[in-house]
């Protein structure tokens, strides 16, 4: 006869053994997991790179190429005496896009002249497109209204003279730029700079200039 030790033991659960199928599908679970996880890090890094290259956003850069005087239109009006001199210019600007997405501009942006404070001219920018990383050069023809400053004439009377005249340029280009050839961004691009010029033959002595993009 069987002692109350060995009648407990029988009456214990037994444990069934685990299906080897089903151990299987649990391995494959796991690596699947794993391999999921491995994924989306993998597309983490990918994003983090692409916003730190080619999504992040780059200040386009201006270089005054040529100036080329176009005519000066003396006028006189009566009955009150009034001396208007307006001199056409032809500004040739290079713009340099130095991001991985094009950059198209519409016809509304300008460029405004100021002569030691006060503004002297502006110029309508006509539409186009930069290309990514590439350059294009854009004409302005500004008229320069020098009655703005003929109450005081004595600077740049000096600056003639001294065959250096410097003016400020600020230009601002709204427009949209284009990633992966269908996403597009709104964005503005505006560009600040100080020339100097040479009176003798209008050569650009000097230039600096800042620039700044908004999306």
């Amino acid at each position: 006869m069987l002692g109350p030790k060995a009648m407990e033991k029988s009456d214990a659960p037994f444990a069934a053994p685990v299906d080897p199928k089903h151990r299987l599908r649990r391995r494959r679970r796991r690596i699947c997991c794993i391999v999921c996880l491995l994924v989306l890090v993998l597309l983490a890094v990918a994003a983090t790179a692409l916003a730190l290259t080619i999504f992040k956003v780059r200040d386009p850069s201006t270089d005054l190429v040529s100036v080329r005087l176009l005519g000066v239109s003396p006028r006189i009006s009566f009955p009150v005496v009034a001396v208007e001199i307006n001199i056409t210019l032809d500004l040739a600007v290079r713009v340099h896009n130095p991001n991985y997405a094009a950059f198209a501009h519409g016809d509304d942006g300008h460029t405004r002249l100021f002569y030691r404070g006060a503004e002297i001219g502006d110029a309508a920018v006509a539409a186009g497109r930069i290309p990514a990383r590439g350059s294009e050069t854009i004409h302005l023809l500004t008229a320069l209204e020098v009655d703005r400053i003929m109450t005081d004439l004595g600077p740049l009377f000096q600056d003639i003279i001294a065959g250096a005249v410097a003016i400020d340029a600020v230009a601002r280009l709204p427009g949209r730029v284009t990633v992966f050839g269908f996403v597009r961004l709104h964005a503005v691009a505006t560009s600040r700079c100080h020339v100097v010029l040479a009176v003798a033959n209008l050569t650009v002595i000097s230039q600096e200039c800042t620039h700044s993009t908004r999306l």
